[in-house]
């Protein structure tokens, strides 16, 4: 009885420790990659690689965190010089209609606080794709396509911002031979997820009215990604 006693305490003891350490040093995934980020929801997912590094499955229409996302850590934030090439960061701010003017304002603040990240430090592609994502929430697509272009060409294997373009070329611009090209490119690079096969699907079988080609795509999309239903379900759809 004694010894259970003793039991109890020290086991007590440790327990308050180990919240006292918690709390003095942070969350768990606070203190492993030494930046606040939240646990993961339903809509994104988080998992090491065998490299150790951090991968995103992030599902359609999701924002995303283009910097959480790139393989290569961000590049530090420094004085140099906007490359000839880089789109115009002085392109015109249209807000639309729709936007109410407390949404405008704000919207108009944040651009404006991201374009003097990007002049920090402008081979940050992160910071560009981030920029195609705010210029596509104003409606301004092909400011949109020019920031993902430019991140794109600063990481070269990102399938996130391959995906992006894709998704401004098919749904907004309706190029959709860029679309397909951008779309193959982000299963090139990563063939693990499996919307990246359903947008190309979609695109093959609504837009250019192409089924043989939307099945091929379904049944690659099941050799890399065995058994996933809604492969399945709309194979049997495609004739």
């Amino acid at each position: 009885m004694v010894a259970k006693r003793i039991a109890f305490i020290i086991g007590g003891v440790a327990l308050a420790g180990a919240l006292l350490w918690s709390i003095r040093t942070g969350p768990l995934w606070v203190r492993e990659s030494g930046t606040p980020m939240p646990p993961s929801s339903p809509a994104s997912d988080t998992s090491a690689t065998s490299s150790g590094e951090a991968k995103v499955v992030v599902s359609p229409g999701i924002d995303i965190d283009y910097e959480y996302a790139t393989q290569t850590p961000a590049m530090p934030e420094r004085e140099t010089t906007l490359s000839a090439s880089a789109p115009s960061l002085n392109r015109t701010i249209v807000i639309p209609a729709s936007f109410s003017p407390a949404d405008a304002s704000l919207i108009k603040e944040s651009i404006a606080k991201l374009v003097e990240s990007i002049k920090k430090s402008p081979e940050n592609g992160a910071l560009w794709a981030e920029f195609g994502l705010k210029r596509k929430g104003i409606e301004d697509y092909e400011g949109a396509k020019e920031a993902y272009e430019y991140a794109l060409k600063l990481m070269p294997n990102n399938a996130m911002v391959a995906d992006s373009l894709g998704v401004i070329h098919g749904d907004y611009l309706k190029d959709y031979t860029k679309a397909v090209r951008y779309f193959r490119l982000a299963i090139d690079i990563d063939p693990s997820a499996n919307y990246r096969y359903m947008r190309l699907f979609e695109l093959y079988r609504y837009a250019l009215k192409d089924n043989g080609k939307a099945k091929a795509i379904l049944e690659e999309g099941l050799r890399a990604i065995p058994n996933e239903p809604s492969f399945q379900a709309l194979l049997e759809t495609v004739k």
